[in-house]
């Protein structure tokens, strides 16, 4: 054991001595050393843009006869959005997201604008669609928007799909 330690000793870095990118002491000049420690650059501008991009007039896809859904735009994004750097190169993004969007079907035989929202949340860094809640509203509640709104739950997957590519587009800005 005495002679693990004395090898041990030998091995280890005298003070002064160490790797400059272990400078962790204060520095009054506030200086990121080589980006050895945490930095963290909000990106939330930039989801917002690429969610608008992928979601504007996004036509759906029903069973519903006679009748054109499509996604109109996005409402509303909240939540947090970064890219986190450790070390210098390490990156890695972290965002946890609620989504709006704004929906409408046009009933062609009625001539019916039905008109209403869905809801995205748990859109998160950490886990999968599994994890995601999805409702739709509907503005009105005759029997013409209440199908409407039956419709919109069916196009969870298609919302979803879409989805998959914004987090795909959020893990690109981590290279």
């Amino acid at each position: 054991n005495h002679s693990k330690s004395i090898l041990l000793e030998s091995k280890m870095a005298k003070w002064g001595e160490g790797d400059p990118r272990w400078l962790v002491e204060h520095r009054d000049d506030g200086v990121n050393v080589n980006g050895w420690h945490w930095t963290e650059k909000n990106i939330i501008h930039i989801v917002k843009e690429k969610t608008s991009e992928l979601f504007s007039n996004f036509e759906l896809k029903t069973k519903k006869p006679n009748t054109t859904f499509k996604i109109d735009g996005v409402k509303e994004i909240t939540g947090d959005a970064s890219i986190t750097t450790r070390k210098g190169n390490k990156k890695f993004s972290v965002f946890d997201l609620k989504i709006i969007l704004e929906w409408s079907a046009i009933i062609e035989e009625v001539e019916k604008n039905v008109k209403g929202t869905v809801v995205i949340e748990e859109v998160h860094s950490t886990g999968d669609e599994d994890d995601y809640v999805f409702s739709v509203t509907v503005e009105g509640s005759d029997s013409n928007q209440n199908s409407c709104k039956e419709a919109m739950l069916s196009t969870q997957s298609q919302v979803y799909a879409t989805i998959a590519k914004l987090v795909s587009s959020i893990k690109e800005l981590e290279k």
